[in-house]
């Protein structure tokens, strides 16, 4: 048990040399919005809420501690970590419901959930991935993600000499943009690697049928969100026609009390929940016991790509799944690079995870 003494934000806005684009928007800026708190013993959780899009949601994430969620953290004892937070996001839900504003509540909730584990591990001198899990692995395998158009191909050989064999490339700019990047990048791997696609929910089922076809030679690992929002309800079907698995998760938003059995029975083989975005750690940890069971095919595989507290709380519940497998930004990120130590190192495709308690990272000065 511990009380909650205060709590704070860090708001980072840093330029990029070379602009993230996905198919309905680009990133010529890299945020992040770290949220602290402190116990009363002086223990500091750091968390981690996704700020990509809109490119104002950092300041509508920090507004929102700085007057609502912190003043109703402080004096508050946590006795449980995902009681309090299932608790606090009750007491909370009622005006993001009329407002309309469940997507800045529920990263706000990852976040505030984060920091409290992160405490919680301090305390116990356990890390996030043993107080999570029973018998987690102390390395984590990683795949590079955020190839876009242009292809980076100095940081996909940077990445291939670490040891990296799975490198995810963003489509849905075109079909003549999407064909030349997947024959490019298929010919700079050269069997030294396999890749998966990431659609970023951008096709009609229809132009996903059309591209089936096209894509089966190339036989991806899997693909990722290829079906545009009014669509998705048909995505299971999409996938008994295609000949690779498909994946989604990281848009889905899965509250507290969230039905992970249901949504599990009718999902595609790999799952992927964002800890930062709309499922907070406890609902990931309840989505990952219901999905690989004894008697299931499904894996999970974290979504992530922001900065490095929640790069660092992903690759600690990654240690939990059958994949082992944690997503990585291939771009040159200093928010995700310098902002925390220990670095992120990979050696052999895999990232070791501090064993000191809670995130065992110690986030640096601005």
């Amino acid at each position: 048990m511990f009380k909650v003494k205060s709590v704070s934000t860090r708001l980072r806005k840093i330029p990029v040399a070379n602009p993230v684009k996905t198919s309905f928007a680009t990133m010529l800026h890299r945020y992040a919005l770290t949220v602290l708190i402190e116990d009363t013993d002086g223990h500091i959780g750091i968390g981690e809420s996704w700020v990509n899009f809109p490119f104002h949601a950092a300041y509508e994430r920090e507004a929102a501690f700085r007057v609502v969620y912190g003043p109703a953290l402080e004096g508050k004892e946590v006795v449980d970590v995902a009681t309090f937070s299932a608790d606090f996001y009750k007491s909370v839900l009622g005006p993001a419901i009329q407002s309309g504003t469940l997507g800045i509540l529920l990263p706000a909730m990852c976040a505030m959930e984060l920091c409290l584990w992160d405490i919680e591990g301090q305390i116990k001198q356990q890390s996030l991935a043993q107080l999570w899990f029973d018998n987690p692995i102390d390395s984590v395998q990683v795949y590079a993600s955020g190839i876009n158009s242009p292809l980076p191909t100095d940081l996909i050989e940077r990445h291939l000499d670490a040891g990296v064999t799975l490198f995810k490339l963003k489509l849905g700019f075109g079909d003549d943009v999407d064909k030349e990047n997947l024959e490019q990048l298929a010919k700079q791997l050269d069997g030294r690697a396999e890749f998966a696609l990431d659609v970023n929910r951008k096709w009609t089922m229809d132009e996903a049928i059309k591209w089936l076809p096209r894509l089966h030679g190339y036989k991806p690992k899997w693909l990722e969100e290829p079906l545009c929002p009014a669509d998705e309800p048909q995505l299971r079907a999409l996938e008994l026609q295609a000949d690779f698995p498909l994946s989604w998760g990281e848009n889905v938003m899965m509250p507290y009390g969230f039905d992970a059995q249901s949504w599990i029975d009718e999902s595609v083989h790999f799952l992927q929940p964002d800890l930062t975005k709309y499922t907070p750690p406890s609902v990931a940890l309840d989505v990952l016991a219901k999905a690989e069971t004894d008697d299931t095919e499904a894996r999970v595989i974290p979504h992530f790509l922001g900065s490095a507290p929640g790069q660092a709380a992903s690759l600690h519940y990654a240690a939990g799944c059958k994949s082992g497998l944690c997503e990585i930004d291939i771009n040159n990120n200093e928010l995700r690079t310098a902002m925390c130590l220990p670095a992120f190192e990979i050696k052999d495709a895999r990232i070791s995870l501090p064993q000191t308690g809670g995130l065992g990272y110690q986030l640096q000065a601005d």
